[in-house]
């Protein structure tokens, strides 16, 4: 398992999450992982909420993954957490990485029930079986994100 990975999968068994460079470098591990297994896949998936424990909108941004559109110049799929308000359309706000310091504990917190919905959507698409269904279901694993009923 790589380095990342691992202090990933540490940070999301943690009762306490420690938010430094390290964690930042590896959620943008994850970023670049997900983004090329989700542009093979081409599932779309809107995820968990990633709002702050204490509001009341916890849902009004959630992980979601499919094709992104950022500005004129950049576009593509990915994990993106999204605004999710009806009139925020899912658009991006920001890459997985780049919330602040509280809503990434949030994020990590929430990563085990993302990782079981997009394998059950990419299951559902058929899709399972294909190398880029296979990998994010090995990644799941090394994170630690699979539960029995999984998948």
């Amino acid at each position: 398992m790589d380095e990342k990975i691992s202090l990933l999968a540490s940070a999301i068994a943690a009762h306490r999450i420690i938010v430094n460079d390290a964690l930042d470098d590896a959620l943008k591990a994850l970023d670049e992982r997900l983004e090329t297994l989700s542009s093979a896949l081409t599932v779309e998936y809107i995820g968990p909420g990633v709002g702050m424990q204490d509001m009341a909108a916890e849902d009004v941004y959630r992980l979601v993954v499919r094709y992104h559109l950022w500005d004129t110049t950049r576009s593509g799929w990915g994990l993106k957490v999204c605004d999710a308000l009806p009139n925020g359309m899912m658009r991006p706000m920001w890459p997985i990485y780049g919330v602040g310091r509280l809503r990434k504990q949030q994020l990590i917190r929430a990563l085990p029930d993302f990782f079981q919905g997009y394998l059950k959507a990419v299951e559902s698409a058929g899709k399972g079986q294909e190398p880029a269904g296979r990998a994010l279901y090995a990644l799941a694993e090394d994170l630690s994100c699979l539960t029995p009923s999984a998948v």
